[in-house]
């Protein structure tokens, strides 16, 4: 080990040198719902992989992790965390050497090896792999920010041996509270802690864009992949039209798939199909996209006017709620799908959730007021079609339960939004 490398470990580990250091700020910490289960023992001898977009939060989650495992449960006694953005760190772990070496230098027993942004290894599913079949007893966590490379690199070596985790910046119920600022700004934990919101998204946006999508993945027409990045902001929440962004954006429909695809993989956008039962007049064709986060969506617009003013904030509350059912799906494990639902004939219900084939649950947003419980005709529709037993209305303001035909649908208003993703686990819990 070179003086170079072991001064870039120790500046990134100061508890391997100092005993007093802590390995995590625990007092600025806001608790992520999915810690309990990533802490179980079961999980020990397999890779815990955290993934998702950058500044998400899941280096912060790993540390947390590795804070309650040596000074709480004390099932390992010493931590090394190994930052990939560091060229001295990715030369050193070529091979799976580099725990030996570290354990007899540093003295390490029991550890957690803490890999981060391991995408930016260049073989870094066979280095995983080795490791985890040397089976040391050892914890072995890893994070990454791109499921383009991840895939590719990572999750096709480790079958059967890790945990993966997704990790999307901060839901509704992890902040206790849903404010106007978090619908604008967004919900990243840097932003969300900051009073200087605006100044922290610009700079987190432009690092994303420029530095992990547009350096990082070589894309080729930058230009092009930022133009595409606003068209999709303004138009999200409507069925993509391939063929128009490629005449917007001056380039070929391939060009396009191929940014979009990026976009998602890079947990950019998200994307949702359309659900297709029995009925030939269902649309079955193109997919809606949604920002993952609001607050990128408002800064690819440039627009951070108040709500109260604002031409979109229908679709705001919408892709919230969206984002809201995506983390939730993210925090517990589960595994149902998120579609759309629209007809040739215009009717529509903003999403449909579907676990199996026949467990489904329609949820409607319509942010205006409202003074009794009223349906629209495209959700009676698909309830007369399809017959849930469950439906969700998310409000302005108004509350109720009803029951038309069979179906029990609940208005909850978006102040009480915690009980809508409440009853969205219930449903895909039963």
């Amino acid at each position: 080990m070179h003086d170079q490398l072991i001064s870039t470990i120790e500046t990134l580990n100061p508890w391997l040198v100092d005993q007093n250091a802590s390995i995590h700020n625990e007092s600025h910490y806001i608790p992520r719902y999915q810690t309990a289960k990533l802490l179980l023992p079961e999980w020990d001898n397999l890779w815990l992989i955290l993934v998702g977009p950058r500044q998400a939060g899941k280096t912060t989650l790993g540390k947390h992790l590795c804070h309650q495992l040596i000074h709480v449960e004390k099932r390992f006694t010493s931590l090394l965390y190994l930052n990939c953005d560091y060229l001295e760190i990715r030369q050193w772990l070529k091979t799976p050497a580099f725990i030996k070496q570290a354990q007899q230098y540093f003295r390490l027993k029991n550890p957690i090896i803490f890999i981060d942004e391991v995408q930016r290894l260049e073989n870094p599913g066979l280095l995983l792999k080795t490791i985890a079949d040397l089976k040391l007893p050892i914890k072995m966590i890893a994070t990454g920010s791109s499921q383009l490379e991840l895939r590719s690199q990572v999750q096709e070596f480790l079958t059967g041996r890790h945990l993966e985790s997704l990790v999307l910046p901060l839901s509704f119920a992890e902040l206790n509270e849903i404010e106007p600022i978090n619908l604008t700004y967004g919900c990243y934990p840097a932003i969300v802690q900051s009073t200087q919101k605006k100044l922290i998204l610009q700079q987190l946006y432009r690092d994303y864009i420029q530095k992990d999508i547009i350096e990082i993945l070589k894309i080729g027409k930058p230009d092009i992949l930022q133009n595409l990045v606003s068209l999709i902001a303004h138009s999200s929440g409507q069925l993509v039209n391939y063929q128009q962004l490629a005449t917007d954006c001056q380039t070929s429909i391939p060009t396009i798939q191929n940014y979009i695809s990026i976009l998602k993989q890079t947990y950019t956008i998200s994307e949702l199909k359309p659900f297709v039962g029995n009925k030939r007049k269902e649309i079955k064709s193109n997919p809606i996209y949604y920002f993952i986060d609001n607050g990128f969506r408002n800064q690819a617009l440039h627009n951070f006017t108040p709500l109260s003013t604002r031409q979109d904030t229908g679709l705001l509350i919408e892709s919230a709620i969206f984002q809201e059912i995506l983390k939730l799906r993210a925090q517990h494990f589960l595994d149902f799908k998120i579609h759309f639902w629209r007809t040739q004939s215009g009717a529509e219900v903003d999403f449909i959730l579907r676990q199996g084939q026949a467990r489904l649950l329609p949820i409607e947003v319509k942010y205006q007021n409202m003074t009794q419980a009223k349906i629209s005709r495209s959700f009676r529709s698909f309830i007369d079609a399809y017959q849930p037993q469950t439906g969700i209305f998310v409000t302005k303001d108004f509350n109720d339960v009803v029951t038309i035909n069979n179906c029990s649908i609940h208005f909850i208003s978006l102040t009480k939004v915690g009980k809508a993703i409440g009853l969205v686990e219930e449903w895909s819990s039963q």
